[in-house]
C-alpha cells in the first residue's frame, strides 16, 4: 500500500522559511561586485529570494541576470546562513545559500553590467576590507564565502541570532 502524506493543514501549520540565493562574483584582482538596493540601506551581493519552483542555485543565477544583466554561470556553494525566527519582528525562519560566480574582468562587467533600474540604484568592485558597506551579517557571509574560495575555510552552517 502506497506511504500517505500528512494531511495539508500539517503542512501548513509548519514553520515558513524564507530562502535565498546570492553570489560572490570577482573580477581579475579578487574585487568583488556588490549592488545597492533602492529598498535597504546597505548594499548586497547579488541575489534575492527563491521563487517557487526553483532551488537557491538558479535563483542566484536568475537574479544576477535581472538585477545586473549578467548570464553568469553559477558554481560551487561557499557558504549556508541559517537565522531562526522572530517573534518580536514577525520575522519567519531564513535560510541563506551563497555561491560562486567566477572570475570576469572588470572592464568586462563595467561594460556589460545594467543595474535594474526599478530595484538598484548603483553597483560597485569592493575589496574584502571594505565588505561592512553589506551591513555587519552580510560581510561576515561575504567574508566567509571568500574565505571558502582561498581555501582558507570549508563549506559550513552559519547560525545567527535574530534581535
Amino acid at each position: 500500500m502506497p506511504r500517505l502524506l500528512p494531511d495539508p493543514a500539517y503542512f501548513g501549520s509548519l514553520p515558513k522559511v524564507i530562502t535565498s540565493g546570492a553570489v560572490i562574483l570577482r573580477d581579475e584582482d579578487g574585487r568583488f561586485v556588490i549592488e545597492k538596493p533602492n529598498y535597504r540601506p546597505h548594499w548586497l551581493l547579488p541575489g534575492g529570494g527563491v521563487d517557487p519552483g526553483e532551488d537557491a542555485r538558479q535563483c542566484a543565477q536568475r537574479e544576477v541576470m535581472e538585477e545586473l544583466g549578467l548570464d553568469v554561470e553559477v558554481g560551487r556553494l561557499l557558504a549556508v546562513d541559517w537565522l531562526p525566527a522572530s517573534p518580536v519582528r514577525s520575522a519567519p525562519m531564513g535560510v541563506h545559500f551563497i555561491f560562486d560566480a567566477g572570475v570576469i574582468p572588470r572592464a568586462q562587467l563595467e561594460a556589460e553590467i545594467v543595474p535594474q533600474a526599478s530595484e538598484l540604484d548603483d553597483w560597485a568592485l569592493i575589496e574584502e576590507d571594505r565588505a561592512e558597506l553589506l551591513s555587519t551579517w552580510g560581510a561576515a557571509r561575504a567574508r566567509r564565502a571568500l574565505a571558502v574560495l582561498r581555501g582558507e575555510a570549508e563549506v559550513d552552517l552559519a547560525s545567527h541570532s535574530r534581535r
